[in-house]
């Protein structure tokens, strides 16, 4: 996993349509990451309905379980994901989208266990994030118009030029980064007289 602490690239050798994706990028994560001070592992698994999408242990002691991990998105409603959920899918995807465009090529969800507890979930986010950050720093407008260059095989990579992938990505992180934010807006004005969020 990248190191989530380490300084940005000079965005001077960036080509002049990515920069301002990657200014938006480091924005979200900067308020993300001021949000998320005092998470708790009770809020990080809160479920606020029933039926919600999260992570849960394995009985047998195996990998975590993880409820839907890939939905379409679509005008039905979906179960409420727990932040536990939205950090799992926001870390892991944009890990593995990062290792397909710079990395070895070859991860895969089945490649990682999503954390179950609040500390270990904002690490684990926070990798997947700067991992992608940093191997997007380092494409060229080539690489932005070359069909296939984020070479995630699951997607509509292979037949899309990077730039509208790195598109999609930044919507991920906003949906994603939005979702953890009225999760915790939520569980604080159900407590009474005592913890919220900051």
């Amino acid at each position: 996993m990248t190191d989530s602490t380490a300084s940005p690239p000079d965005l001077s050798f960036v080509p002049g349509r990515l920069s301002p994706f990657l200014a938006q990028w480091d924005y979200v994560v900067e308020v993300l990451t001021d949000r998320l001070a005092g998470l708790t592992d009770n809020e990080y698994l809160w479920q606020p309905a029933e039926s919600v999408w999260t992570v849960r242990p394995d009985p047998h002691g195996g990998r975590s379980l993880v409820d839907t991990e890939v939905w379409a998105p679509s005008g039905e409603a979906a179960p409420p994901r727990t932040i536990a959920w939205s950090m799992g899918h926001l870390g892991s995807g944009v890990a593995i989208r990062a290792d397909w465009l710079v990395g070895a090529h070859r991860a895969a969800a089945e490649d990682f266990d999503w954390p179950l507890t609040a500390e270990s979930g904002i690490q684990f986010m926070f990798d997947g994030l700067a991992a992608w950050r940093h191997g997007l720093a380092t494409m060229t407008d080539e690489d932005l118009d070359t069909v296939g260059r984020s070479a995630y095989p699951d997607g509509l990579d292979p037949e899309l030029p990077l730039i509208e992938i790195v598109w999609w990505v930044a919507k991920e992180l906003i949906w994603h980064s939005a979702e953890i934010w009225f999760m915790r807006d939520l569980y604080a004005a159900t407590r009474t007289g005592g913890e919220t969020s900051s």
